[in-house]
């Protein structure tokens, strides 16, 4: 362990490295750990490797991507203008954006500010579109209208959704006249003084000390969130994080004495507007749950190959933040690094480690927290019989508004499926069923690929199970 900073002492220090070593993936995980008690750091040190193949540690100043922690960067911006009388949170979207569509036609007239930010819009994430397509943040806004939403869901249910939260950062490019990233630079980072915070994947790897990823000891190729930034592209160390989570415990005030945002605005971002279903609460850009009948604040971050923990209690002057480069897999989540904050805090407000602790929820269901559901295609029967459609019938180019064109072409005897770029080979399971081999969000996915036939008997349509909560993405031949 790199010891950045403590005086905390030998024991609380065994405590760090016990929990770690409890609950980490695999050896010498990389992880960066801050803590604040009293409102001031108290801790702040590095465990692991950054880079695994050289053998370089992580200390406290490594550069992670913090991926969704992101959105509580963006719901302050929005706060910030809501305290100067620019933005109301409670008026329609579309008084800022008057090209603002969605497929739900109450959900476009009535959606709001808060709506979108407490993830209560009746969209479900639909994260094949970003994640897979070449689609830039404008082409993203345009694609929303045409999207399907979960029906009854605006305003009745916890729909946690990326593409939504950079319709905010849309709102604060229009109003200010600056990209998303100048404003959350000179009114939040420049203030607060976190000098080695950035936006994007150049910046993050243009750091001598950055954290490469990993699923366990394997490599995972770092990603690009710009499509997506107001959602998720923010990379920072646990010492700026620190410096954020400060703001909170400050009521607002910044380093200098200066207040950034007043109380009341601050204290709205954290105090919960939308039941998650899993015993927690979304208010603005973070989660609100209980420790011991105390509010505890926080947020994950999974990216590719990084992961998240950013969290405070208002009440009680405590902080921790914990990044990590383990990618966060289904049998982690709620583990790593959640566990080792889950020890620190324990510590911090009895004094042991009982390992009795336990701290909020953080999703659900692991789909929505960034991932596309496995759906497991048909296997075939033994001995099917032969298909009745021949292969030359599949081909041709497909189209959905949303999620844009699908070609299927001849690759010998086999069928291919190219979607911008991107190319997978079709294993047929029956007549009209393929499924296809997809890794994204460093996990694999098969996939079922369903063709439709029209009444003449030609095939007019393929479908794909893109967003699970819904039917299937349906792109019709053209």
């Amino acid at each position: 362990m790199q010891i950045y900073y403590s005086n905390m002492g030998p024991a609380f220090e065994k405590v760090v490295q016990d929990a770690v070593n409890d609950v980490q993936p695999v050896a010498d995980s990389g992880v960066a750990i801050s803590v604040v008690k009293d409102k001031q750091l108290c801790f702040a040190a590095g465990l692991g490797y950054r880079d695994r193949a050289s053998a370089q540690a992580v200390d406290a100043e490594t550069s992670f991507a913090i991926g969704s922690a992101t959105k509580a960067f963006t719901s302050m911006v929005i706060s910030m203008l809501v305290e100067e009388g620019g933005v109301d949170l409670n008026v329609p979207v579309t008084q800022y954006l008057p090209d603002f569509k969605v497929k739900d036609a109450t959900a476009a007239a009535q959606m709001t500010l808060e709506d979108i930010l407490s993830h209560r819009t009746g969209l479900p994430r639909h994260d094949a579109l970003w994640y897979l397509g070449p689609f830039t943040r404008d082409q993203l806004f345009y694609r929303l209208q045409y999207l399907t939403p979960v029906a009854g869901a605006f305003r009745n249910a916890f729909l946690y959704n990326n593409l939504m939260y950079t319709v905010a950062g849309d709102v604060v490019e229009t109003l200010l006249g600056l990209s998303f990233e100048d404003v959350v630079q000179t009114r939040i980072l420049d203030a607060l003084g976190m000098a080695t915070t950035s936006f994007s994947l150049g910046d993050l790897t243009g750091r001598l000390d950055y954290a490469k990823g990993y699923l366990k000891q394997a490599d995972i190729p770092l990603k690009d969130f710009h499509n997506i930034g107001p959602a998720g592209e923010i990379n920072s160390t646990v010492l700026d994080m620190t410096k954020w989570v400060q703001l909170f415990l400050n009521k607002g005030v910044g380093p200098d004495g200066s207040a950034l945002i007043s109380a009341a605005n601050l204290e709205k971002m954290y105090t919960g507007l939308t039941n998650t279903g899993s015993g927690t609460q979304y208010a603005l850009g973070w989660f609100v749950g209980q420790i011991q009948g105390k509010p505890l604040v926080f947020h994950q971050g999974d990216a590719d190959g990084n992961s998240a923990y950013v969290s405070f209690m208002p009440d009680d002057g405590l902080g921790v933040v914990a990044l990590t480069n383990q990618h966060c897999t289904k049998d982690l989540i709620g583990k790593w690094p959640d566990q080792v904050a889950t020890r620190i805090y324990e510590y911090l407000l009895t004094g042991a480690v009982a390992k009795k602790l336990r701290l909020p929820p953080r999703l659900a269901h692991h789909e929505a927290i960034g991932r596309l559901r496995a759906v497991t295609a048909p296997s075939p029967a033994a001995g099917p019989p032969p298909p009745s459609t021949a292969i030359a019938d599949f081909t041709g180019l497909f189209s959905d508004p949303g999620y844009g064109d699908i070609s299927v072409t001849r690759s010998g005897p086999n069928l291919q499926l190219s979607y911008y770029g991107l190319s997978w080979p079709l294993q047929r399971v029956t007549d009209l069923t393929f499924y296809f081999q997809l890794h994204a969000f460093a996990t694999d996915f098969k996939v079922p690929v369903v063709f439709h036939k029209a009444g003449s008997g030609e095939v007019a349509a393929l479908g794909i199970p893109f967003e699970p909560t819904v039917a299937l993405i349906t792109f019709e031949k053209r």
